[in-house]
């Protein structure tokens, strides 16, 4: 504990003296965050770069153990080294791409690579989620799901600390919490390099909180709440190693319990409302508490005081057994319900509705693609035009379209003028309204046989995905089987059409 002790306050002090300087630097390299008037909430032009004071900070202690190594501490990082290197090599990736994010602004698929390639250091440097906690029965062992599922741990926990960063302090000051919370916790379990690291990790985020609180002077960034997300998901692995497994995972996914809980409602809300999940909003835990009418302090200080309730239900859920395991989680289940309804940060019926709409959109996709399979197999049997159009009849209804027009150009092929279907009454889709148009040219190898004309009108209801590569498919086989009916019959004059 002495050596935890003074890696802490080492790694704080270095922490403050250099943020100063990285600060400095990134003004002049002009790596500073500009408000969006939108996302963010501070309208000056403030340094980022904050993750490399942090890394320089965490990494002191460590060197300093290797200067002076008479001691069970240095032995402890020297038997550990494979973990250690690990740290070290997955948090400098994850430095990068917050660099790298911070000055150009990377696209989501590229960060999320990377951030793989950043969890892969860390598996193979010995960090695995080998069993799932149950606080209600035995332990789920996970086998060779055990890579997939860390891999999945890191990635959520980057992304979580990244989408928390939102207020001043907020991020830093939620990654000391936790820092602490599971140095304690492996404290009780007697883990001495799980202290140490995790002493390295709190020193360097209060050093770094001093000139991050509000009004900061200088922000994480991408590169520091990136670089904290993946060594708290990697300390909170190694603090849970000598932990009993029911609880080995479920301690540090409390611990995490502020930014794992607002990540989840960011995932649904823009789940539910069909927006991309990486999409930004307002609707984050802290914005909620903004609108409510507490200043940028309170709130941050409200949700260190979510952090530290946080932390002691993952203290008693590591020091108890059982009954009390279940009535901490029934508690915080419950607060987190009660938080949502609150502050009304997702409501429960746009997820049910969301859920309705694609199990019947999902249901409807598959009876149209099958219609339609059945479609394309009487049209290329088809004996002439009349059968052709009469095959499509079931298709376009499983496609719930409202009119579908076909005009064959072809002389060789007569036909009424046009061929019509509508789904109610024969009537076609008005001009003005507002509607799903397309109309598809019908051109063989070496000539035009007509054109395919659809239409969904948009107040029956949303349009299927498939609609426009089912219209393709159809589009194709009538025009390869009117190719076949016109070298077969002589010349005459008609025009078919169909019309939805």
């Amino acid at each position: 504990m002495r050596t935890a002790i003074v890696a802490f306050v080492l790694a704080a002090w270095v922490a403050a003296a250099l943020t100063p300087l990285v600060r400095a630097l990134a003004r002049r390299l002009g790596v500073v965050d500009r408000s969006d008037s939108y996302r963010k909430t501070d309208r000056r032009a403030v340094p980022l770069l904050g993750g490399v004071a942090v890394f320089v900070a965490f990494l002191v202690p460590i060197a300093a153990l290797a200067v002076f190594h008479d001691n069970n501490a240095s032995t402890l990082v020297a038997q550990s080294w494979r973990e250690v290197a690990a740290l070290l090599a997955g948090g400098a990736i994850a430095l990068g791409l917050g660099i790298v994010d911070d000055v150009m602004q990377l696209p989501a698929r590229w960060k999320l690579l990377f951030q793989v390639a950043a969890a892969s250091v860390a598996v193979a440097g010995g960090f695995c989620v080998t069993a799932v906690s149950n606080p209600f029965g035995g332990p789920i062992f996970l086998g060779w799901l055990g890579v997939p599922v860390t891999i999945l741990w890191f990635v959520g926990c980057m992304n979580a600390l990244n989408l928390l960063d939102g207020l001043d302090g907020l991020a830093a000051g939620a990654g000391l919490f936790v820092a602490v919370t599971l140095l304690l916790v492996s404290a009780v379990y007697g883990n001495g390099l799980a202290m140490l690291l995790l002493a390295c990790l709190a020193g360097a985020a209060a050093g770094f909180l001093r000139y991050n609180f509000h009004p900061a002077s200088i922000f994480l960034g991408d590169s520091g709440s990136m670089l904290l997300g993946f060594w708290v998901a990697a300390l909170s692995l190694l603090a849970a190693r000598k932990a009993e497994a029911a609880v080995a995972l479920l301690v540090p996914f409390i611990a995490l319990g502020l930014p794992v809980f607002d990540t989840s409602l960011a995932i649904l809300r823009r789940w539910s409302h069909k927006l991309p999940i990486s999409a930004a909003d307002r609707q984050h835990v802290h914005h909620k508490l903004l609108a409510m009418g507490f200043t940028h302090r309170r709130s941050v200080l409200l949700l260190y005081v979510a952090c530290a309730t946080l932390g002691a239900a993952a203290l008693l859920i590591s020091a108890g057994r059982g009954t009390l395991t279940a009535i901490v989680v029934g508690s915080l289940a419950l607060l987190a319900f009660f938080s949502v309804r609150v502050m009304g940060t997702l409501r429960l019926n746009d997820l049910l509705d969301r859920v309705s709409q694609d199990w019947a959109l999902g249901r409807r996709s598959a009876q149209a693609r099958v219609a339609v399979e059945k479609t394309l197999n009487l049209i290329g049997s088809a004996p002439d035009v009349a059968a052709a159009w009469n095959a499509c009849r079931d298709a376009f209804c499983a496609m719930g379209l409202d009119h579908a027009e076909l005009r064959v150009l072809s002389p060789e092929l007569a036909g009424p003028h046009p061929w019509l279907w509508s789904r109610i009454d024969g009537r076609s889709v008005a001009p003005g309204l507002d509607a799903w148009r397309v109309k598809l040219c019908l051109k063989g190898a070496s000539r035009t046989f007509g054109v395919l004309e659809m239409a969904k009108c948009l107040h029956e209801g949303p349009v299927l995905p498939e609609a426009p590569e089912l219209a393709l498919r159809l589009r194709d086989q009538m025009t390869g089987r009117l190719e076949q009916l016109t070298a077969a019959q002589p010349a005459t004059a008609g025009v078919l059409a169909i019309a939805e």
